[in-house]
């Protein structure tokens, strides 16, 4: 817990529950951690002082999602505005039936990653096939400030099938938890 003077740290109990003594009237910041599952942050929770107790809202982290993004290639086609990007979708402890799911960033600069790119698409994808596409249009990328007839470079990333996500107060960005293994990034040309 940071805003507290000093920062404090506990550890919960056996039903994931936490208490920190006495504190003074105040909003705290809240970083849940676990070394197996990532963090997670609460932000701005407000105390009322003494013995009154705060709820801090139920809280959970996830595990970071097994799927791998194999092989993303990316053809545009200016004649319709359009880029499309293939990727193939490996998850080696999923069950059959299951879902895959990911996330694509798209930026100018050619290290693109969740906190340098912008968030396209947030997809569930069917299990009939471990192969997936997805267009990108030129309106939608013109809309997030990459000019056509520029490059441009995308990333993708597995996505688990629970998961959280909180906006860091420090950027602004929202931070999504459990994210795989980030594919290859790829250029390409802005239709």
């Amino acid at each position: 817990m940071d805003g507290a003077n000093p920062a404090a740290t506990v550890s919960t109990d056996a039903n994931g529950r936490f208490e920190f003594a006495n504190l003074k009237a105040g909003t705290y910041n809240l970083t849940y951690t676990r070394p197996d599952l990532g963090t997670y942050r609460r932000v701005s929770v407000g105390h009322v002082g003494g013995d009154q107790p705060t709820f801090a809202f139920t809280s959970f982290l996830t595990q970071s999602s097994s799927t791998r993004i194999l092989n993303p290639t990316v053809s545009s086609n200016s004649y319709s505005g359009t880029a499309t990007l293939q990727f193939s979708l490996v998850n080696p402890v999923m069950p059959t039936g299951s879902l895959y799911r990911y996330q694509m960033y798209v930026g100018s600069m050619p290290n693109v990653t969740t906190e340098t790119g912008t968030l396209y698409a947030n997809t569930t994808y069917g299990t009939s096939s471990s192969y997936a596409s997805q267009v990108l249009t030129r309106a939608s990328l013109n809309a997030v400030g990459l000019a056509s007839g520029r490059t441009a470079y995308v990333v993708v990333y597995g996505v688990p099938n629970t998961f959280s996500s909180y906006i860091d107060p420090a950027t602004g960005r929202t931070v999504y938890m459990g994210l795989g293994v980030a594919s290859n990034t790829v250029a390409f040309i802005v239709p």
